[in-house]
């Protein structure tokens, strides 16, 4: 009877370690998983009221972004190339004027960091319109 158990055991075995093979991701689903990440994260950012923000919260949360774009980037394939360097200029430069803000020119610069938010935003719709269709197809 054991040695029956022990054949009922790796064959069991056997089978559940196939299974792993089978249960990867596809490049479609990590890409729609990335860019849920990124929808996030960039949300997180437009809750930031850029004429009371505090400049260092618009830095690190720009930041953020940009670490969820990388990660984004890293899965696409090329697929979304162009809106994706337009949307790391736009919060580079966003990340530079809340920099800026921090050296105590913040109400100085106030105009500067709504505009850079607008060119966020602006850059992060024509990402979101390309994503949309690629994880609705996935």
């Amino acid at each position: 009877m054991s040695r029956w158990r022990v054949i009922v055991g790796v064959a069991t075995a056997a089978t559940l370690l196939a299974g792993c093979g089978e249960a990867q991701t596809s490049p479609e689903d990590d890409l729609c998983v990335r860019y849920d990440l990124l929808t996030h994260q960039v949300s997180v950012l437009a809750d930031l009221d850029p004429t009371v923000a505090d400049a260092d919260d618009l830095s690190d949360s720009a930041e953020q972004v940009e670490d969820q774009l990388d990660a984004l980037q890293a899965v696409a394939e090329g697929q979304l190339d162009a809106r994706i360097s337009a949307l790391r200029t736009s919060l580079g430069d966003l990340v530079d004027a809340a920099d800026a803000a921090g050296h105590g020119a913040l109400e100085a610069t106030r105009p500067l960091l709504e505009d850079t938010v607008d060119d966020v935003n602006e850059a992060w719709a024509a990402l979101e319109q390309v994503a949309d269709v690629k994880c609705a197809e996935a």
